[in-house]
């Protein structure tokens, strides 16, 4: 009778609601009824799938990490501490030797890569790419002699204008170039043979220094190329860039005149596009 009762107590609602818990067949038993996942593993699990790239043992994680195994490693140098760093300073080198290797055999087998192809490594070959530059320069640099010539601005009393003359000189004979003389002092070098005198040279030339040499092409184009001393090199490559920036001579032409080859033509192949989007994704390990 007590039990009666106490079944009562507990169920008061049995009979008369609508849908009882024993109405309800298998629910409440766990193996019947399914478990809602947490929201928080289902955010870890979209994290992880953004982050494949920081998995253990990838560079990015190495990079994050190694640090913090290096101090613990020196901290508290126990076999376990110190064989866990030295284990990942290894792969680090394998990497490293994994990518020299492949990178090699990428270098060499594209030209827009290979430094070779710029300029050879053989002396043999490369003394003859310089003769072949050497003969373009010279034909290129007689061309803009027929078109423009140079000013030289000096003080006859200047010991460093001096020494620009017979570099001037010789630059002028080997490449027909005309020469303006103009000193700025009154005294006349006498190597120079004819020249003018003017005190006051054009503001808007800025000389500051002498010796000062200036390109001209006419009747209104001067273009400065040094206001100090320049060596003959020197002046071959001040002429042909002022003559290139100025289009006075096509980039082609300017070109030819380098010891190196110009495998990109100063802008990033349209065919690289392509491979560094792709590369831009994140590898997976096995990559």
């Amino acid at each position: 009778m007590f039990f009666l009762l106490l079944l009562l107590l507990l169920f008061p609602a049995a009979g008369t609601t609508d849908e009882g818990w024993f109405d309800r067949h298998s629910e409440g038993w766990f193996w019947y009824e399914k478990i809602p996942e947490p929201e928080t593993h289902k955010d870890e699990a979209k994290h992880l799938s953004k982050t494949a790239a920081d998995q253990p043992l990838t560079t990015s994680w190495i990079r994050n990490n190694i640090g913090h195994y290096l101090d613990a490693a020196i901290d508290h140098p126990s076999k376990k501490n110190v064989s866990a760093y030295l284990y990942l300073d290894r792969l680090v080198k394998e990497k490293a030797e994994r990518f020299a290797r492949i990178g090699k055999q990428v270098i060499e087998s594209d030209p827009m890569l290979d430094e070779n192809a710029r300029r050879p490594i053989s002396p043999a070959a490369a003394k003859i790419q310089d003769d072949i530059a050497s003969q373009a320069k010279e034909r290129v640099l007689k061309s803009i002699a027929k078109i423009s010539g140079l000013v030289f601005y000096y003080q006859g009393n200047c010991r460093l204008c001096q020494l620009q003359v017979k570099t001037l000189q010789a630059f002028c004979n080997q490449y027909d170039f005309s020469l303006i003389p103009v000193s700025t002092d009154g005294v006349l070098l006498p190597e120079m043979g004819p020249g003018k005198i003017e005190p006051s040279p054009p503001e808007t030339l800025n000389i500051v220094r002498y010796p000062a040499l200036f390109l001209m092409r006419p009747p209104d184009d001067i273009i400065p190329l040094r206001q100090g001393n320049l060596s003959l090199m020197e002046l071959a490559e001040q002429v042909l860039q002022a003559a290139e920036q100025h289009h006075w001579i096509t980039p082609e032409q300017f070109n030819k005149t380098r010891i190196t080859s110009d495998t990109w033509h100063q802008t990033m192949p349209n065919q690289i596009i392509p491979l560094l989007n792709k590369a831009s994704q994140a590898p997976s390990i096995t990559d």
